[in-house]
């Protein structure tokens, strides 16, 4: 990708060295939704008890098959104190984890899908405890950039405004850092939806434009926080 002075990751003093990444899942034999809180439950007295640096977690179940996981774990750490997270993890909690809990989910900790974020806009109010999230991974058709990004977006809402709907409730932009192919794209447009009909209008909204200057897949999720 042909490199430009950015303006999508300018707010980097605002939110630090911010990243976020994904672990993929696969459920085991004994998953349920009762298990699964149980599952949860377990895993935030763990990271408490660990002092493990984790602002927050989500759980990202897939609203149509995925032959790449079950579902994905969000997580958010400062950047300063992942690696230290993971080397610790692997090393002295991991395996006993899995023989404990690998029935319910497992973790596939060799393909985490990692990214630094930058916020766009401001963060609507919406339940945490079940919401729609969209990735669209993005490349730049040939000739166009981040400037081209940015005149979108304005568009974007201009549009949303004029046709009197919501919108996403958050949109990030995610930069790729790490090599799994899922991270091959220029970059990832995230945006979550209180509604599925919010959800529904705005990608709708998003698929008749974007492709002007974007190749593009997608993918939704129901999304819970589940720390």
């Amino acid at each position: 990708m042909e490199k430009v002075d950015s303006e999508i990751w300018k707010n980097d003093d605002e939110w630090g060295d911010w990243m976020v990444e994904f672990v993929p899942c696969k459920k085991g034999p004994n998953f349920s939704d009762e298990n699964f809180k149980d599952f949860t439950e377990r895993w935030n007295e763990k990271i408490d008890k660990e002092n493990f640096d984790i602002l927050m977690a989500v759980s990202l179940l897939p609203r149509s098959s995925n032959h790449n996981y079950d579902m994905l774990w969000q997580q958010e750490l400062w950047t300063k104190d992942r690696d230290k997270f993971w080397k610790d993890w692997k090393e002295n909690h991991e395996i006993k984890w899995n023989d404990e809990n690998g029935s319910v989910l497992l973790f596939d900790t060799d393909n985490i899908l990692e990214y630094k974020a930058s916020i766009r806009g401001k963060i609507l109010p919406f339940d945490e405890r079940m919401y729609f999230q969209e990735f669209r991974y993005c490349n730049y058709k040939e000739g166009f950039n981040e400037s081209d990004l940015l005149a979108f977006e304005k568009r974007h809402h201009k549009k949303i405004k004029q046709l009197d709907i919501m919108g996403s409730c958050l949109s990030a932009l995610l930069k790729p850092l790490s090599e799994d192919t899922k991270n091959t794209f220029d970059f990832v447009w995230h945006n979550c939806f209180d509604t599925l009909e919010n959800h529904n209008s705005t990608i709708e909204l998003l698929n008749n434009s974007i492709g002007d200057f974007v190749t593009f897949e997608s993918i939704s999720h129901i999304g819970r926080k589940i720390r």
